[in-house]
């Protein structure tokens, strides 16, 4: 599997160009220091909150593909399951 690499930064520059062509779009329209701001402040949390759930996904993906891959092996019979180690009990004081 290739590492997915993900970066906040180009996230959040696409969501404050996309807002900004949204604006520029509208009639009317003047966006002001204070819209400017606040499109930067909110891009961010959505960036971070994007960032997180696709790291999620990936390792979600992962882990099922692992989990496929030894599910298969155990069909084919090349891998032993592991024997578990018995707790040892501790002597009464």
């Amino acid at each position: 599997m290739e590492k997915i690499k993900i970066n906040k930064k180009d996230i959040t520059t696409l969501i404050v160009e996309s807002v900004n062509n949204t604006l520029n779009s509208v009639e009317n329209a003047n966006s002001g220091r204070k819209l400017k701001k606040l499109i930067a402040k909110s891009s961010k949390k959505i960036a971070s909150r994007v960032v997180d759930q696709l790291k999620r996904d990936a390792k979600r993906s992962k882990r099922v593909a692992k989990s496929l891959v030894g599910l298969e092996n155990g069909l084919a019979g090349k891998e032993k399951k592991k024997e578990k180690k018995k707790k040892t009990e501790k002597a009464p004081n």
